[in-house]
């Protein structure tokens, strides 16, 4: 644009044929006003955003602080990841749900008490961000009269901004879980969680993360949160 005000203030090429005169007063102060004015313009113009700096919207300062629901090590690391620019802390904070949430609704529950617990916390005072995060297995349909059941889980997080108060919430990458896996475990009394019964009792995998063995190692639990709280990240600073 600058180049375009330029170009277009400036006197234009003169033929061949003037090139032997001498150019006329009127000429002369026509291209010199011409010049002062633009100048004028430009001054006038850095002088207007010098004055209205305060007004201008502004990047927002990066986080420093997080705590989050959970001493569990994979939720610290899945945090830390997410967030490099953070001080992770993590806290006991009760889901008071199920150890195995079923469905939406109690596992984004179980995230809420968790992040209400971190509030109350001292941890909270000087923090940035506090981070809720809960897995549940949720029972998905296709709607035909087959009535199959399969399973997915999932990680619900719930982020807060503890200096503004905004919040966002994400989800992880749903992780099917066999069906008959789900089945023995409700059949032999539904304690626990899936993952631990099948650690205990099938693979003798990580009970707290069976998905790295579900997906031969393809996606462990940390990376499946470390996206989830990444973009409940980008979700808030967007808000």
């Amino acid at each position: 644009h600058a180049a375009a005000v330029l170009r277009s203030s400036a006197p234009p090429a003169a033929g061949l044929s003037s090139l032997a005169r001498p150019p006329t007063r009127a000429a002369m102060l026509n291209s010199t006003y011409g010049w002062v004015g633009l100048a004028t313009t430009v001054a006038a113009a850095a002088t207007y955003v010098l004055l209205n700096r305060h007004a201008m919207p502004r990047a927002p300062a990066a986080f420093r602080r997080a705590v989050v629901g959970s001493t569990a090590a994979v939720k610290l690391a899945a945090a830390r990841s997410a967030i490099p620019s953070c001080v992770v802390t993590g806290v006991q904070a009760e889901s008071k749900v199920r150890d195995q949430p079923l469905g939406l609704e109690e596992t984004l529950r179980g995230a809420r008490n968790r992040l209400e617990t971190i509030m109350k916390c001292p941890e909270a005072e000087e923090a940035d961000l506090a981070i809720a995060i809960e897995n549940g297995m949720v029972c998905v349909r296709d709607g035909t009269d087959t009535q199959d059941e399969n399973w997915v889980d999932l990680a619900i997080v719930i982020m807060r901004d503890l200096k503004s108060g905004k919040e966002s919430l994400s989800s992880s990458v749903g992780l099917q879980v066999p069906s008959s896996t789900v089945a023995e475990w409700a059949e032999a009394g539904a304690e626990g969680t899936v993952g631990s019964w099948l650690a205990t009792e099938r693979t003798g995998c990580d009970g707290q993360d069976p998905h790295a063995h579900l997906t031969g190692g393809a996606y462990p639990r940390a990376a499946l949160l470390e996206q989830a709280i990444g973009a409940a990240l980008a979700t808030l600073r967007h808000a």
